[in-house]
């Protein structure tokens, strides 16, 4: 017997972003969410009828069961797209960092830099890297990178993001933890 689901389901043959929230079909996409799970990006399950509801104790994670209710999906992406954002810094499309209600508008070459740092939590960042995003139509001078570098510390670390010279490999920025209260 077939099963109909909801028209958001229909398009989901592999997982897809929805505002920066990966929705998956589960157990079907099991392994996916499990990459997800390590690198911290936020995802929300959706989950067969006649599947045991998995165990999650991630605050970057959810789930519904199928056919899922459109607006309660909904509900629940806005709601893990907050979570992320109190957990880690977002750069939105305008140039803005956020993290939870605290925010800061960054120069598009920043804009470009925080981009690249984020979209590699944890790595090494090459400078060649950085200078390739940072400048697309060159670098200016020699000292450009360490000198953007010096005031993109000084204007994220408000936010918790620590950026950290290696010393013949370049860069990598850390998340600090979200303070409690």
């Amino acid at each position: 017997m077939e099963t109909s689901h909801a028209p958001a389901e229909r398009w989901l043959d592999a997982p897809v972003d929805i505002d920066g929230v990966v929705v998956l079909l589960w157990p079907e996409h099991r392994d996916r969410a499990d990459e997800l799970s390590r690198i911290g990006a936020p995802r929300l399950l959706l989950v067969d009828p006649d599947e045991t509801m998995p165990e999650i104790d991630d605050p970057l994670a959810d789930w519904m069961r199928r056919p899922p209710d459109e607006r309660e999906m909904q509900q629940r992406i806005v709601a893990l797209r907050r979570t992320a954002s109190a957990i880690t810094p977002i750069v939105d499309d305008h140039g803005v960092i956020w993290r939870g209600d605290d925010w800061i508008v960054l120069s598009p070459i920043e804009t470009r830099l925080m981009t690249e740092f984020l979209g590699r939590p944890g790595r090494v960042v090459g400078r060649a890297r950085l200078e390739r995003f940072g400048w697309p139509d060159g670098v200016p001078n020699a000292r450009a990178i360490d000198a953007r570098i010096k005031t993109l510390r000084r204007r994220v670390g408000p936010l918790g993001v620590r950026i950290h010279t290696v010393r013949g490999h370049g860069y990598l920025a850390e998340i600090q933890p979200v303070p409690t209260v």
